[in-house]
């Protein structure tokens, strides 16, 4: 037969044999429940999955419809004359050139205007004069007399160089009345660069060269505000360079039209795509394979964000719709939004290599449809957010989680109380241990006092009859002592069991106190301790078991001895006591003082438990049994009274038995 293991045999190993019981299941559970929240939760992302790419596709069905209509609109002719809505322009590509609606929507064109411009001849001589003999006061004589002409070009041309002319030779308010005067000329260009633009930029750069900053703000704030409010058809390079003379100029006051410029370049984009070339010439070139489609859209990532062109077209005419991002958002993701119910949807430019997540950001990406694959100008992915309720399989996941949780709780609960058993069960043993180790400690001092005296007696037979008389007190002594600690334990036991009988007759609390003190006296003559008994006059009746009693002040008074230090005073009093509530029996107070070690406040709720010790006795080596204030709590309490403790480290400890008088 198989030896049980020793540690199996042993009392304290059943905590841990119920905790294996108890856990061993539980784990499993755990374990188990895991793998099918696992399972679940798989199942649930293949789920979510299947439902964003069907909405995906339900996004792309709503976008291709919103297309398609304005697709229609493109190929009506009158299409053009309708008004635009906000943030969108209309672009019309024919043989008479290329149409804007409105056209102060852009930045820059794919090419500017054609406005007249005087001939390079006319002004040979005075050009001569001014860059070859660099005779100043000829070239100004000459362009006067060219200013003169009736010819609005020539006129505007030879001003300009008058001003110039007249700047180099420093003569500098002359030169900006004559930048003034062509301030007003908008029809007439230079090289390509109207002639007002050319005169209002010269102006800011007179006033700039004059210090006046007063001026030179003026200026350019009316220049870019004109500028923005598309005053001039500028190509590209025109435009860029203004806007970037006004940066310098106005600093941090420069402000960009950024929706203007995002137009402008979609524009150009589309302009170039369909044959235009970007600037100078309007005659219509070769168009891309794109373009050359019936109809067609693409999204253009500009600097200034994303811009959606669409457009419809004919052998003869191309006409299109630019659209920026805002209108999108306003006008085409509502629709998106709805189709794509319950996921979520994000349009990113097409050919964005890395198109953005789903707005709400719960969830990775699971429905995707390029621009290639869709011919719609946006890349459309979906997302089903993490925490949209899937039904059955959210219904049992969250199941699953609330028996988890409970299986969690069960087993935490287990082990803290297993924990908790295994630890008391330990701190029991360890204080019944200390407990005989004390209690014998306690029999072997009256022992040995017997042991000594009977020898001494035995051996001395002439012994005078004072002193044998004195052996034999000392011995009545130490036995009285040892019958009390026999009894006190006994009593103890019977007190655990519930089996100790209680005799209650009416006691004088007085006396009985007064009896057990001068008993008490008695014990510890010879050892220097002044016990004082002070009773108050009155009525101390009350029912009691006397013996029990006075067991439980004797433990009071043998505690107080125990723990006094220097100064070995005790003051007992008895009184009556003020009743704990209004109206309840009038009660009587037996209270013992020490001036001893005192207790801390987080030991006086263990004070009255079996065996237990303070922590200030063990480390002044004091010795106890650990049951006297247990015995003395019991006792009183089977009177239906109360002990009561007060205590400050060093200073003493004060305990008072309180318990109702009897009135009969």
């Amino acid at each position: 037969m198989a030896k049980i293991p020793g540690w199996l045999r042993s009392p304290h190993s059943l905590p841990l044999l119920l905790g294996l019981v108890v856990a061993l299941p539980a784990i499993a559970l755990v374990v188990l429940g895991v793998r099918l929240l696992e399972q679940d939760r798989a199942l649930a992302v293949q789920r979510r999955g299947e439902m964003a790419q069907s909405a995906a596709d339900r996004v792309v069905r709503a976008l291709e419809h919103e297309v398609n209509s304005v697709a229609r609109q493109l190929a009506d002719p009158a299409w053009m004359a309708e008004r635009p809505a906000p943030g969108t322009v209309r672009v019309l590509i024919s043989n008479a050139g290329l149409q804007v609606e409105p056209p102060s929507a852009l930045a820059w064109y794919p090419s500017a205007s054609h406005l007249p411009e005087p001939p390079a001849a006319v002004f040979a001589e005075a050009e001569a004069a001014e860059f070859q003999s660099v005779d100043l006061e000829m070239a100004l004589r000459l362009n006067r007399g060219l200013a003169v002409r009736p010819d609005v070009a020539i006129h505007s041309g030879a001003l300009l160089r008058q001003a110039r002319v007249l700047r180099k030779m420093n003569r500098k308010d002359e030169a900006e009345a004559v930048f003034a005067q062509l301030g007003g000329t908008n029809n007439i260009a230079i090289d390509g660069v109207p002639v007002d633009l050319i005169a209002r930029q010269a102006q800011c750069a007179l006033a700039l060269a004059s210090g006046r900053a007063g001026a030179l703000r003026g200026a350019a704030l009316a220049l870019q505000t004109d500028l923005n409010a598309g005053r001039w058809r500028l190509d590209r390079p025109t435009y860029e360079f203004v806007a970037e003379r006004l940066s310098r100029w106005l600093g941090p006051d420069a402000r960009r039209d950024i929706d203007r410029e995002a137009m402008a370049a979609a524009v150009e984009w589309f302009a170039l795509r369909s044959g235009r070339r970007r600037a100078g010439d309007d005659a219509p070139q070769t168009a891309t394979a794109e373009t050359r489609a019936p109809t067609g859209c693409r999204s253009v990532q500009t600097g200034s964000g994303m811009a959606v062109v669409i457009w419809a077209g004919t052998p003869d005419r191309v006409a299109a719709i630019v659209a920026l991002e805002r209108f999108v958002v306003r006008e085409w993701r509502p629709a998106a939004e709805r189709a794509a119910r319950p996921a979520t949807v994000v349009l990113s430019a097409a050919g964005d290599a890395r198109p953005a997540s789903a707005a709400s950001g719960t969830g990775v990406v699971a429905g995707t449809r390029p621009a290639s694959e869709t011919g719609l100008p946006w890349t459309i992915v979906t997302d089903v957010p993490v925490h949209l309720d899937l039904g059955p399989l959210a219904a049992r996941e969250r199941l699953l989680l609330v028996g988890l949780a409970a299986v969690l709780i069960l087993v935490a609960t287990g082990g803290f109380l297993v924990f908790r058993w295994r630890r008391q069960e330990i701190a029991l043993a360890r204080l019944q241990s200390d407990f005989v180790a004390a209690v014998s400690h306690e029999f072997r001092t009256p022992l040995t006092a017997l042991s000594q005296f009977n020898e001494l007696l035995e051996d001395g037979d002439e012994l005078p009859a004072a002193k044998r008389r004195a052996y034999h007190q000392a011995q009545a002594r130490a036995t009285v002592r040892l019958r009390r600690l026999v009894e006190s334990v006994l009593d103890f036991g019977r007190m655990q069991a519930g089996r100790h009988p209680y005799a209650f007759q009416p006691v004088d609390a007085g006396k009985l106190v007064s009896g057990v003190v001068d008993q008490f006296r008695a014990e510890i003559d010879g050892r220097g301790f002044v016990v004082r008994c002070e009773i108050d006059a009155g009525d101390h009746t009350i029912a009691a078991d006397a013996e029990a009693l006075d067991r439980a002040v004797w433990n009071l008074l043998d505690n107080a001895v125990k723990y006094s230090r220097d100064r070995r005073e005790v003051e007992v009093t008895v009184c009556a006591a003020t009743p704990a509530r209004p109206g309840s029996r009038p009660e009587v107070a037996v209270a013992v003082r020490d001036f001893g070690i005192g207790i801390p406040r987080l030991e006086q709720a263990r004070l009255f438990q079996k065996f237990v010790r303070g922590a200030g006795a063990t480390a002044a080596g004091i010795k106890g049994t650990g049951i006297g204030l247990a015995m003395a709590q019991h006792i009183v309490a089977a009177h239906g009274g109360r002990i009561l403790v007060e205590s400050e480290p060093n200073v003493g400890s004060t305990f008072t038995i309180v318990i109702e008088r009897s009135l009969s």
